[in-house]
């Protein structure tokens, strides 16, 4: 298969991690930061409120309405590269049922998409995921038989369902790359829920070289080029070639679990910085979150930010990030606080130079020794 990359460089950004030194903020229980721009503006949802957020270094938290995933309604707040746009679900006022939509920082209003046919509990459609342009925003929608499908909008096309590729089954898009032309998420089939792009409109399913199928998709390089996911039964998270059609999978940094789940969250535009998490049944909390840089290989985020220089709470331990910036410098997820119990973070780190690469390696070495 031959295809076109999207060529893109980083606006890079984050004034906060490009210019200053490495910073921690504890962002208090219940947020959880599931989007961050390349000018600083980390968002999310605040699941005591059950609403989304923009947060910034200097303006702390605004709460711009939407719903979170709480209460059947599905979705989460993604935020495009400049930071203009911000997808997930708003309630419809006049059905009271969520719809995806695009929240205008510009303006502070929502706009609604609608649905595909019919709405389920308190779900007509839903987003997951919106192009780093601002100008695709992707998710599920249910169609007139009341099942979920993946959804794909745009403002030429509206609202497309997107099908499903097992008959009387269910899919579902959680995100996309900058110009929305690739999409990622699942399909579930007779093997259960496997992992999913879509290569305009195209679907192919996600499997290793024995065949073995890896789970959803969650995050997608900004060029199309890398997606990362969920691998269930393995320690290791996978990277897949959109190019190649090749899957690999990441170091382990983790483990002994009894089935574990292997997360890669979030991935840079270049696809070369992945972070996630391995976890075991029940909550995600338990296993330290970690970051792998093509080249460096894999670590536990508290060895990388110590590394790093980055100054944080005594005991604090950084479990499951859930987001990234494009460049790979500013990253947000859950922890746990020693005094706090679970919390929302954010750390932003400078650009890693050669004697922090070096640390980098180094602290590999150690963690593989202490495990």
């Amino acid at each position: 298969m031959k295809r076109a990359i999207l060529a893109l460089t980083s606006v890079s950004a984050l004034a906060l991690s490009a210019t200053a030194a490495p910073q921690f903020w504890n962002l208090g229980g219940g947020i959880e930061g599931t989007g961050i721009s390349d000018t600083g503006v980390v968002v999310g949802t605040d699941t005591n409120a059950n609403q989304y957020f923009m947060w910034t270094a200097n303006g702390g938290i605004t709460y711009i309405g939407g719903v979170g995933g709480n209460d059947g309604y599905g979705g989460q707040a993604t935020i495009s590269r400049d930071g203009s746009r911000i997808g997930g679900t708003n309630i419809n006022g006049d059905t009271g049922k969520g719809e995806a939509a695009i929240y205008d920082t510009g303006l502070g209003t929502w706009t609604n998409f609608g649905g595909i046919g019919s709405t389920v509990d308190n779900s007509t459609s839903s987003g997951w995921g919106i192009s780093g342009d601002g100008k695709t925003l992707v998710g599920l929608g249910w169609d007139s038989s009341s099942q979920g499908h993946a959804i794909r909008w745009t403002q030429s096309t509206g609202l497309v369902d997107m099908g499903s590729s097992s008959p009387g089954q269910a899919s579902r898009a959680n995100t996309t790359n900058h110009n929305g032309t690739i999409i990622g998420g699942w399909q579930d089939n007779d093997n259960g829920r496997q992992g999913a792009v879509w290569i305009n409109g195209v679907q192919k399913l996600l499997a290793d070289s024995n065949g073995f199928a890896v789970s959803e998709a969650l995050a997608i390089s900004g060029d199309g080029q890398w997606v990362t996911g969920v691998a269930y039964g393995s320690l290791s998270p996978y990277r897949y070639n959109t190019i190649t059609e090749v899957l690999e999978y990441l170091p382990v940094v983790s483990g002994d679990f009894f089935f574990p789940s292997a997360l890669g969250t979030a991935i840079s535009d270049d696809g070369k910085t992945i972070v996630g998490t391995v976890r075991d049944f029940g909550p995600p909390f338990g296993a330290p979150g970690f970051i792998w840089r093509e080249g460096f290989g894999a670590m536990t985020l508290n060895d990388y930010f110590d590394s790093m220089g980055v100054v944080y709470e005594a005991g604090f331990f950084f479990s499951t990030p859930l987001s990234m910036s494009g460049d790979g410098l500013t990253m947000s997820g859950y922890g746990i606080s020693q005094t706090e119990g679970l919390v929302g973070w954010v750390v932003t780190v400078p650009t890693p130079g050669t004697a922090i690469a070096l640390g980098f390696c180094g602290l590999i070495g150690a963690a593989r020794r202490r495990r």
